[in-house]
This record gives C-alpha cells, structure tokens and sequence, in this order.
C-alpha cells in the first residue's frame, strides 16, 4: 500500500508506505508486515489526558504518538481530545489493544456488529454485489436528475466523501453520481437521457458507492 492507504478497517500505510499479507485461524487475524509501517488514527473524542498502555501479540514493535518504538506492553502519554496515531514496524502483528493505564490487561474481545458499527463511523460502501442496494427505478424527464436519498447505518464522524465507482447498469440515464453528503446520509442520482422510465443498480463487486470519514 502506499503512504496513507487504507487496508484492514481503520489501519492504514505510514509514511513509507506498507507491505503486509494476513491470515487467519481461529478467528484471530494475524498481520505480517514486511516492509514500511502500518498506523491506526485513534480520534481525539475518545481519548482523556493520561499514561496508555499500547499491547499486541507478535514480533513488530509499536509505538503511541511521537514516542519510540517499542516491544507490547509499551506506554505513552497523550493529552485528551487530540487525534493520536499508533503505529507497528515490521514482523508480525495480532490482537492490537491501546488502553488506558500503565498496565497491558487481556485483549477486550466485542461483538462482530459493535466492532463493525465502530469502523462505520468512518467508513461505509453501499453496493459491491450484484443488483444490491443501493438502486433506482422511477419516471424522469430528459435532462433532469432523478434520484433517492440513502441513509448511512451510523452517522459519520464528519460529512463523508461519497463517490460512485464502476460502470453501473443503466436503463435511460447516465451513470449515477453522489452528493449531498451530511453526516446523516448523501444523495444518489442520474441524468435522464429521455422522457422515461429510467433504472440504475449495481450488478457487479466493483460497482459501489464509498463513503469516507477517515482521519
């Protein structure tokens, strides 16, 4: 990946970039990086002044903010309300935990959908399989836009950036656009190209609408 781009939910490439494969057994994912550093943004709102506690399991070293790299178990101080950045090195990576306290306790396991609605806060696709939601049928005139407006599952952390990717399937009408982000939910649309009963979906995985709140 390069610098900045995101891989698993919420972890992204440092600043040279990363090189990670992953596999996993029994239900817990372990990460092999080889090359760069991989970084996970933790937002402000969740953070109060104070000693954390950074742990993990594996050969990477991590470290919490501007501090040094260090084996799990590492600990640092961060001030309340401000965005902080953990990152890993290369070697292996699983069950990464960020804690407040001097002390590394047990990885705190969560139900598939509170980790799920967590990661939506700053990111969500709709689409992505065939003839999935989000898709459009109704009567429009040639030239206006026709369209719906589509709610996010959670609100976002800030008005996201919406954009529609792939060559959808369309019936009277150009490919679909998104816009009108809040942080609520955005609008998907068409151009009619006549006076008709148009239609727009997705019908395939690279057919989707992303939606971005990341930090």
């Amino acid at each position: 990946m390069s610098a900045g781009a995101y891989g698993h939910d919420r972890f992204k490439a440092g600043a040279s970039g990363c090189t990670y494969t992953f596999a996993t057994t029994n239900n817990v994912t372990t990460l092999t990086i080889t090359a760069g550093s991989l970084q996970q943004v933790i937002e402000g709102l969740n953070l109060e002044s104070g000693t954390y506690t950074l742990s993990w399991t594996g050969t990477v070293q991590g470290k919490i903010g501007a501090g040094s790299y260090g084996a799990s178990g590492i600990t640092g101080s961060i001030t309340g309300g401000t965005n902080t950045t953990i990152e890993f090195n290369t070697g292996t990576l699983s069950l990464p935990q960020l804690e407040v306290g001097s002390t590394a306790t047990s990885f705190d396991y969560r139900p598939y959908g509170t980790e799920l609605a967590l990661c939506q806060r700053y990111y969500e696709v709709h689409g992505g399989t065939a003839n999935a939601f989000p898709q459009y049928f109704g009567y429009g005139s040639n030239g206006t836009n026709v369209g719906l407006a589509l709610p996010f599952a959670v609100t976002k952390r800030a008005a996201p950036t919406v954009t529609a990717l792939g060559t959808w399937t369309v019936s009277n009408c150009g490919q679909p656009s998104a816009d009108s982000a809040t942080v609520q939910g955005y609008r998907l649309y068409a151009t009619c190209s006549s006076t008709n009963t148009i239609q727009f979906y997705p019908a395939s995985s690279s057919e989707k609408v992303t939606i971005s709140a990341e930090l």
